[in-house]
């Protein structure tokens, strides 16, 4: 048995028709999980729906009305996703799955999400694939509990988070970095640290630009990280061409992850964004983010 749960929920497998965003990734790589034995079925945990008081923590009442009652309007229809209720109930079930990995981080300082990172969701509109921002009501619910006075967002997906960047503007309890490709969607935010790669960036200039964003997070000295661990930066991924090979994307998780383990910071580890051609290459590299983390856990609770 793991020290601490992985949150999950069938919830997030949604048929979508010839979309780019596979969500059966979901359960590809907890199916994986059971049947390489990184993990049991008893290892995994089930979130429930969020309340009302949760979800205001970022978005606005006016926004989530639509959204729960399905209204096409200028605040929902901007997702780059059908408005379906098996959506909407994805959506909602992700943000207290987040939720529930940071409770479990807390308890055995790694906590793990088979989903959310959906960091594009704006206070009162959707965006991208995002209708609600887990990512940011997550660190609000951190802070509001008292869990930590100081937030970090660790963004490593291949698009900005700009609907979290723009939530956190005017926060200074909470730190945004993003690594990104720079000439690509979306219409960027201003984070506390943006780097902005250019197309064809490859490992070895990925990597060193990430140990630099990373030594500024920790400059800011948070309690609790969250980390957005697309892996979009993929070289085969359909939304980008940065150049990332499977083992520069290993690095990349070992190095965030690492950190925080080393200075026993908290850290929330989301799934986010990966749209591999192939979508064995992306349970492959989600897998391999989630048993990084496995280790991690696992040399942390002894």
């Amino acid at each position: 048995m793991l020290p601490g749960k992985i949150v999950y929920s069938p919830h997030y497998l949604v048929r979508l028709e010839n979309h780019v965003y596979q969500t059966e990734k979901y359960s590809l790589v907890k199916d994986r999980l059971i049947r390489e034995g990184w993990a049991k079925e008893e290892d995994f945990i089930e979130p429930e729906l969020p309340s009302e008081e949760t979800l205001l923590l970022v978005h606005s009442r006016e926004y989530l009305n639509d959204l729960k009652g399905l209204r096409f309007t200028q605040r929902t229809c901007r997702a780059e996703l059908p408005l379906t209720r098996d959506l909407v109930d994805s959506a909602l079930y992700s943000v207290s799955g987040t939720i529930l990995a940071l409770e479990e981080a807390l308890k055995a300082r790694i906590g793990i999400h088979l989903g959310g990172g959906h960091h594009h969701a704006f206070p009162d509109h959707a965006e991208g694939f995002c209708y609600l921002n887990d990512v940011a009501i997550c660190a609000r619910q951190a802070i509001a509990k008292g869990v930590a006075e100081k937030v970090a967002i660790v963004d490593c997906d291949l698009h900005q988070g700009n609907g979290t960047a723009f939530i956190f503007q005017n926060e200074p309890r909470v730190f945004t970095f993003s690594i990104h490709e720079e000439e690509i969607y979306p219409k960027k935010e201003k984070s506390s640290l943006d780097i902005g790669l250019n197309g064809g960036t490859g490992d070895i200039e990925y990597l060193r630009e990430l140990e630099r964003g990373l030594t500024e997070v920790l400059r800011f000295q948070p309690e609790l990280i969250i980390y957005v661990g697309g892996v979009d930066p993929f070289r085969y991924d359909k939304l980008g061409s940065l150049k990332l090979t499977k083992e520069g994307l290993l690095k990349r998780d070992s190095m965030v992850l690492g950190e925080c383990a080393q200075r026993r910071i908290p850290c929330v580890v989301t799934m986010a964004g990966g749209y591999a051609f192939k979508v064995e290459d992306t349970v492959d590299l989600h897998f391999q983010t989630v048993i990084t983390a496995i280790r991690f856990m696992k040399i942390l609770n002894g």
